[in-house]
């Protein structure tokens, strides 16, 4: 590794220690401020029965995954959904749960797509289909939210005008699949970066754009390929409101499923917008403290509902993250292998 982008690397990792413990700081102010003894309280409620959100929110990825196996569907020995599941929740730990700006996860899901026996291209292309089609479905979800918001909140000037930015922006995300679609999006980024860059050559990162966009007209031209695929993405995002909604009925304190689609999709928004904070640390508890508050849920219990979604996403997020380890452990032990047995071949 070069100076400077070990230089690079350190800052990096200095700059999301320094905002991890930024989120952190405040989350610990937050529940301190609203009443930690009450938060717990709450949170103690539930018991055992808070090992029922891990199998809850497997199923919600397994939506997602039978989503991304329908762009694989012309791919001939595509993975098993049980396999595409562990897949996609890892996608999520990685995201989550390291500081990779919400982006690491899909190049480690390319990466062991390909070593599942699809081609990179192939993978990389249902990856950035299938990310382009995730955009579409939380964009819809999202407006369902800021909809419900506006029943409760109407009187609001800033929902109104949140409302109205997010229609104008249908113009953006309906360019982005039109150049995917039918221009090369990948090519044209090649060309304008190399040009930007003094002629630097950028298809180490990526590969040859033109087979990556070639690959990803061939999914566009399935139209019932990409109905499927978003149907089962949209399943996927009401499934989570049924997570929310389950683990305020496991904290005793039931909320009806519209304020459960409202938590759910503006907390999922919250999250993209922060993507630079790892984990969105202190950005999620802050909202759902603020949405709470809309449909009648108090700071604390706003606060251990957060706590609650925190525990999951560690439960679940730190055992797939040591497979994945293991995982790349073992492809690493049989290259050795094969790497020993060639040379003894050759001697």
């Amino acid at each position: 590794m070069r100076a400077a982008d070990l230089s690079s690397f350190s800052h990096r990792g200095i700059g999301s220690a320094a905002l991890l413990s930024l989120g952190l700081l405040f989350t610990v102010w937050l529940v301190w401020h609203e009443g930690a003894r009450g938060i717990f309280s709450i949170l103690q409620q539930s018991s055992w029965l808070i090992w029922l959100l891990l199998p809850a929110h497997a199923l919600v990825i397994a939506l997602d995954a039978m989503s991304w196996r329908w762009l694989l569907a012309s791919v001939p020995g595509r993975p098993a959904l049980p396999r595409l599941t562990w897949l996609a929740l890892l996608r999520e730990a990685v995201n989550g749960l390291l500081p990779v700006a919400r982006v690491g996860g899909e190049f480690v899901g390319i990466r062991l797509l390909a070593r599942m026996g699809v081609s990179l291209v192939q993978a990389a292309a249902s990856v950035v289909v299938e990310v382009s089609l995730t955009l579409l479905s939380q964009f819809l979800f999202v407006l369902l939210g800021v909809v419900l918001l506006l029943d409760r909140a109407g009187g609001v000037k800033l929902l109104w005008e949140i409302f109205y930015a997010m229609l104008g922006a249908l113009p953006v995300l309906a360019l982005l699949f039109w150049l995917q679609g039918r221009v090369g999006l990948f090519h044209m980024l090649h060309t304008v970066l190399g040009r930007v860059s003094g002629g630097r050559d950028f298809s180490v990162l990526i590969g040859d754009p033109r087979q990556l966009d070639a690959e990803i007209l061939l999914i566009y031209r399935r139209r019932w390929t990409l109905l499927w695929a978003n149907f089962w993405q949209l399943a996927g995002l009401f499934a989570g409101a049924g997570e929310v909604w389950l683990s305020f009925l496991l904290l005793h304190r039931p909320i009806p499923v519209s304020a459960a689609v409202l938590l759910e999709s503006l907390g999922q928004a919250l999250r993209s917008v922060a993507f630079f904070m790892p984990s969105a640390l202190g950005v999620q508890e802050g909202g759902f403290v603020l949405f709470g508050a809309v449909v009648g849920v108090g700071p604390e219990l706003a606060l251990a509902y957060s706590l609650l979604r925190r525990f999951r996403e560690l439960a679940l997020g730190l055992p797939l993250l040591i497979s994945w380890y293991v995982w790349e452990g073992q492809g690493l032990r049989k290259k050795m292998v094969r790497k020993t047995r060639s040379q003894e071949e050759g001697a």
